[in-house]
């Protein structure tokens, strides 16, 4: 399958973008109000506890104000009930400043608390309404490292490059996507005639080894870390024994180097060495043919794990308006480039070619892309100017907060013009 773009130039991607794009504006949207939210209570609360303080303080000065007075007034007293008369006073004004503190320091307390319970609330959506996204909402893949072990099945896990700095870590559902993973799979199954000059012969009479020719498409893969440039592939004899090669390889450009190391061996044996020049080629293969097997898994994402922005974790670091507008940035052109080559300029479309060159048309109107935009302020909307779906300066002039109750109503036609 292959997309064109509405005019049937080529499109540069292999993935159908306009589902790409209709799933980041409902969810980035949705991220942006929450953030909104989030700093309008965290803002509103400081403000709050900010205005309790400062009427303490004044209370304080009052208070020493009071009581000097009544303090001074009490010297100048010949009489001892004047004198005790004075003393309860001062004694019930601090027992009031005192409950003032303590109300004005629980009241700010409390409404912190509450306030941390709902940012916390919507720092969870935020997460949710991304890894909604990014599971199901491709974005193009510069690089991948594709992870896994077996535990009773293949536990498969990747880690995905993205544009602009972008690198999210997922679970992979292979074992449900494909049933051939709920078991453990032979070198067989992806390279046959794999014979490598791996094995140890010990002599009996010398401390020395000699290799040996191995036939592995028996062997069962226990685990593997794959990239385009890097690969580790562990085999077992039996699933339930220890792994008896590990293979570590390395390709740049056209040299491959690789290494065979024996774990269930003793002494120099167990530590990596090169491989035969010949046995490379037959690693090679192996390591793409496993690689081709499991690239479809990429499509199974099941759970984020981990989401960077420039190495920094996205949501310990509260960066999911800065993760919105990096990929704002990496679609607009993109949309701005299929809204010229669209034939009707209230959609957006592309075409799938399929192989045997049927075309079939995809779209996505203009007006419901900009739908997920209502209600949002200036600061909210100008996240979203890059692709284009802004309304026009004159519908937001007076710069409207996305708290107000007349928040901007966008128009379709507004937006045309």
């Amino acid at each position: 399958m292959r997309y064109l773009y509405g005019d049937s130039a080529p499109f540069p991607h292999t993935f159908n973008f306009l589902a790409t794009l209709e799933r980041f504006m409902a969810a980035a949207t949705k991220v942006v109000k929450l953030e909104s939210e989030a700093r309008s209570l965290e803002s509103t609360t400081a403000s709050a506890a900010a205005a309790r303080v400062k009427s303490l303080d004044e209370l304080e000065t009052f208070h020493e104000s009071v009581i000097a007075g009544i303090q001074e007034s009490a010297r100048r007293a010949t009489q001892r009930q004047t004198a005790d008369y004075a003393l309860q006073v001062v004694e019930h004004a601090v027992r009031l400043l005192e409950d003032a503190r303590r109300t004005t320091t629980a009241t700010n307390e409390r409404e912190q608390a509450q306030v941390r319970a709902e940012v916390e609330r919507r720092r969870g959506e935020i997460r949710l309404a991304l890894e909604g996204f990014l599971t199901t909402g491709p974005l193009p893949i510069l690089d991948a490292v594709i992870k896994s072990r077996w535990d009773g099945r293949y536990v498969m896990s990747c880690v995905l490059t993205n544009p602009d700095g972008i690198v999210s870590f997922y679970e992979l559902g292979a074992s449900k996507a494909d049933a051939k993973w709920q078991q453990p799979r032979r070198v067989g199954d992806f390279a046959q005639g794999v014979n490598l000059m791996v094995g140890v012969r010990k002599s009996l009479f010398r401390r020395s080894s000699q290799p040996e020719l191995v036939q592995v498409d028996d062997h069962l893969v226990s685990s593997f870390d794959l990239t385009d440039s890097t690969a580790e592939i562990r085999l077992r004899r039996r699933i339930h024994e220890r792994d008896a090669l590990i293979f570590t390889m390395r390709r740049d450009g056209s040299e491959l180097a690789a290494e065979v190391s024996h774990p269930s061996e003793e002494g120099p044996e167990a530590l990596p060495a090169p491989v035969d020049t010949g046995d490379k080629m037959h690693l090679s293969r192996l390591w793409q043919s496993l690689r081709a097997a499991v690239d479809p898994m990429l499509e199974q994402r099941e759970k984020l794990l981990g989401l960077k922005l420039e190495g920094e974790d996205v949501f310990e670091n509260d960066l999911a308006i800065m993760l919105v507008e990096r990929v704002v940035r990496f679609l607009g052109p993109m949309v701005a480039e299929i809204s010229r080559r669209s034939p009707n300029p209230r959609e957006l479309s592309l075409k799938m070619e399929n192989d045997a060159g049927r075309r079939e048309e995809v779209y996505v109107k203009k007006e419901d892309l900009i739908a997920h935009l209502s209600g949002m302020g200036e600061r909210e909307l100008s996240i979203f100017a890059p692709l284009g779906f802004s309304p026009p300066p004159s519908a937001i002039a007076g710069g409207v907060s996305s708290n107000n109750a007349n928040a901007v109503e966008i128009h379709f036609d507004d937006w045309e013009k």
